[in-house]
């Protein structure tokens, strides 16, 4: 866990249920956070909500509360960090097709039996040298800023083409541990596995964030990216505030910003 002293809370959370009326709960939302200080998105969709917000803890904890007390969007787990400043520059709220876009159609997706492994648990078997089939979901420029020692990948640009890649997972012996950032992602992946047979894979509870938070980091190599003005968060959870380069995402220096070799082939 960061030991610097920062003032921004940053809170992340998502959960697959059946929303029958997207509307009524964008306006109860947009009511919450209403004047409040925060920054950040909410997306609304009728299989569920996925949630990053930044700002005053105390103002975070408001809007937490709620959807703690909502009828049907109780029970989040959010996972927090902090940093010196929002890393957001506005407050967006919106209604979309889904809450992260796989663009299958996956049936009852928040009935589907969760089959989570805990964070130290995960951390206990790397440690004892157990074998174990690691599988990042994420798109290949966050996997080379940093990644599990060992972990497969199924060479994706974006999540989308996580379903087209799926047959590849099929004849994979032994345990398979799916993760992502936040665990949102492998949450949908095992949706579409599931609805197609492959229904014995483990996802990492709370994805990367919740095991730098939880575990003291090892196994872990490099940094996480995250999908807001920190780029990027070291193993204590610090921002790094990295440069990017707009069009292939390749952490670059701010120096050779516009020289990045994908200009070349793009």
């Amino acid at each position: 866990m960061s030991k610097r002293k920062q003032l921004c809370l940053n809170s992340t959370g998502y959960k697959f249920v059946d929303i029958d009326s997207p509307n009524e709960v964008f306006k109860e939302i947009s009511k919450v956070c209403d004047d409040s200080k925060v920054l950040g998105t909410i997306y609304l969709a009728k299989e569920g909500v996925n949630i990053n917000l930044a700002g005053p803890k105390d103002k975070i904890s408001d809007i937490e509360r709620f959807f703690e007390n909502h009828k049907i969007l109780s029970g989040i787990h959010f996972k927090h960090t902090y940093s010196d400043k929002p890393p957001f520059k506005k407050l967006k709220i919106k209604i979309k097709p889904e809450i992260i876009s796989i663009k299958k159609n996956i049936k009852n997706i928040g009935q589907i039996k969760k089959n989570y492994i805990e964070p130290k648990e995960l951390q206990k078997i790397l440690d004892d040298g157990k074998e174990i089939y690691l599988l990042d979901t994420r798109n290949n420029y966050e996997i080379n800023i940093g990644t599990f020692k060992n972990a497969k990948n199924l060479n994706i640009l974006k999540f989308e083409d996580f379903a087209n890649k799926s047959d590849e997972l099929k004849n994979i012996n032994g345990e398979v541990v799916m993760f992502c950032t936040g665990g949102i992602r492998c949450e949908k992946a095992q949706g579409y596995l599931v609805e197609n047979g492959i229904n014995s894979f483990r996802q990492l509870k709370g994805g990367i964030i919740n095991y730098l938070i939880e575990t003291d980091g090892k196994h872990w190599d490099g940094e996480c990216f995250v999908f807001d003005d920190r780029i990027t968060i070291d193993k204590e959870l610090n921002p790094t505030y990295k440069n990017l380069c707009p069009n292939c995402q390749v952490v670059i220096n701010s120096i050779d910003r516009t020289y990045c070799d994908c200009s070349k082939i793009l």
